[in-house]
């Protein structure tokens, strides 16, 4: 299968963020968000991620909660997947498995 999703913000602990999503913590948000995807994508799926990816300086706990999704994540740069995020993202290539400003989908 392949998916296609945006903004899931992994890690963004601003309240005005989790807390019109239904959460009452980023932890709490990120658990729901892998529990969700991972219920719906398999790991043999595809998953475009149309930006915004994760947020936040926890390298570790970025590194760990997108390693535990399902799937090989094609990464569609958004506005806040800085260099930085980009540099960690390209750690990752069992997981994210493509890394451009724009793709064709086919």
């Amino acid at each position: 299968m392949t998916f296609v999703t945006s903004d899931l913000h992994i890690n963004h602990d601003r309240e005005f963020l989790w807390g019109p999503r239904g959460f009452k913590s980023v932890q709490e948000m990120n658990t729901k968000e892998v529990e969700n995807w991972n219920e719906l994508v398999k790991p043999q799926d595809d998953v475009y991620v149309l930006g915004d990816l994760a947020l936040g300086t926890d390298i570790d706990l970025i590194r760990d909660t997108v390693n535990s999704l399902n799937g090989r994540i094609h990464l569609i740069r958004g506005n806040h997947d800085t260099d930085a995020k980009i540099r960690l993202y390209e750690t990752m290539p069992e997981k994210i498995v493509e890394i451009t400003w724009a793709t064709q989908i086919k």
